[in-house]
């Protein structure tokens, strides 16, 4: 089950589309640089989208009951992570599938 808030899920959603399309594109004996260039791309999907939507100013509610103000920020996160910190975990994943690959 996938745990998601907001736009969340797109990061998934954009990591399994890239993949699906490198994997299709690249021949047999590459395909492990498709999981490589499909966690970069996604990592850096999530980390300047999730930047750009959970960085907003958010909204100012005032309670009618207390006169106190509230400030509604958005959260975009996918497993209780905000979508920007995805992009590390997926750019890390890709690093070490690239040192893997040297080694």
């Amino acid at each position: 089950m996938i745990v998601w808030s907001g736009r969340g899920f797109l990061s998934v959603l954009v990591l399994a589309v890239i993949l699906v399309v490198f994997t299709s594109i690249l021949p047999k004996e590459q395909s492990d640089y498709a999981y490589i260039i499909g966690l970069f791309i996604a990592g850096v999907f999530s980390w300047f989208m999730g930047k750009k939507w959970n960085e907003s100013d958010g909204r100012i509610v005032i309670d009618k009951q207390t006169g106190q103000e509230i400030i509604i920020k958005p959260n975009h996160s996918l497993f209780w992570i905000k979508m920007q910190y995805w992009g590390i975990i997926f750019g890390g994943i890709g690093i070490l599938m690239l040192i893997k690959q040297f080694i």
